[in-house]
């Protein structure tokens, strides 16, 4: 179990990184409509999305390992943690850290320490049918349509939180799939692997998360839909291990301590979504004013350097 909270801490900081990245590369390029598959390729020419990748892809790699050493119930809020390291990133690239988004984060760590240090040793049963992934899988059919209800039923803000929420949701179900690949490996090798509903649906959603994301990313500040993301994924994949892998948790006293810190940890991840949403608002507000109020000869501020030098990084070379 040590060894699966290791690495899925990893993980998440190859999360968080990619997240800052691929947000930065997809305001690089023309809008598009949620779920259009051209938004793909437009963020596929952006050099800093591409390294955004990179670190998703190594990222995806511990992750799968770690969902198949420890207890999804475990290894899923730990991913939380990619969150609190989008914030120095964030930093790097002109974006100033408010003391809310501080606390925010300390909340976070704190809210997840405490639900670990309770966590008893996890047992998970395999599914031995699809009968068995029934429930899961409505409850996850019902959170990514509520969520995908409400981004495409809003254009503001709310947008990019419903596709956070949606990108986070099959994700988690995404996660709980690949759990099942080191059994099926061990029973029937690569030929029963292949042949398994489990690879090519856990593929899927995979592949619907990041077009979910990368709209989401598109729709608003970062903070917004990152932390509906970081919300939801928990949420669903504790939910997960429960309905589909019967992992149990802390009884007694110790289930309502692990239960507060896990409410910490959502409260913590809450309280910067919306702390970045009234932070953008303002910043609008701030703009708008600016132009409404800009004399003939005035200036914007100038970029800092760092800016300077990511924005040239992201810009396709021309052939010739």
């Amino acid at each position: 179990m040590t060894l699966a909270v290791v690495l899925s801490l990893v993980a998440a900081v190859c999360f968080g990184t990619a997240s800052v990245l691929q947000h930065h590369g997809a305001n690089q390029v023309r809008r598009r409509f949620p779920l259009n598959p051209g938004l793909l390729i437009d963020v596929a020419r952006q050099r800093l999305w591409l390294l955004g990748i990179v670190a998703e892809v190594a990222g995806v790699a511990l992750h799968m390992v770690a969902v198949n050493l420890g207890a999804l119930s475990v290894v899923q809020p730990l991913l939380t943690v990619g969150l609190v390291v989008a914030l120095p990133l964030q930093a790097v690239l002109g974006h100033p850290v408010s003391r809310r988004a501080l606390l925010a984060a300390a909340l976070t760590v704190t809210g997840l320490a405490v639900f670990l240090a309770v966590q008893p040793t996890v047992e998970s049963r395999d599914p031995q049918s699809i009968r068995d992934w029934l429930p899961g899988l409505l409850l996850v059919a019902m959170a990514a349509t509520v969520a995908l209800g409400a981004a495409c039923a809003r254009r503001d803000r709310t947008r990019s939180l419903g596709l956070g929420a949606a990108a986070g949701t099959v994700f988690a179900l995404s996660a709980a799939l690949v759990k099942t690949w080191g059994d099926i490996l061990g029973e029937g090798g690569i030929p029963a692997l292949v042949t398994s509903w489990e690879l090519w649906t856990a593929l899927g959603c995979g592949l619907m998360g990041a077009l979910l994301s990368q709209a989401a990313f598109q729709s608003g500040p970062l903070g917004g839909p990152l932390a509906a993301m970081m919300v939801i994924d928990p949420v669903i994949g504790v939910s997960l291990g429960t309905i589909v892998f019967g992992e149990s948790f802390a009884t007694g006293l110790l289930a309502g301590v692990q239960a507060a810190g896990l409410a910490l940890t959502l409260a913590g991840v809450w309280l910067l979504a919306t702390g970045e949403q009234r932070l953008a608002a303002a910043t609008d507000a701030h703009r708008e004013l600016r132009h409404d109020g800009e004399l003939p000869g005035s200036r914007v501020s100038p970029k800092s350097p760092v800016q300077q030098n990511l924005e040239r990084a992201s810009r396709p070379k021309l052939p010739g």
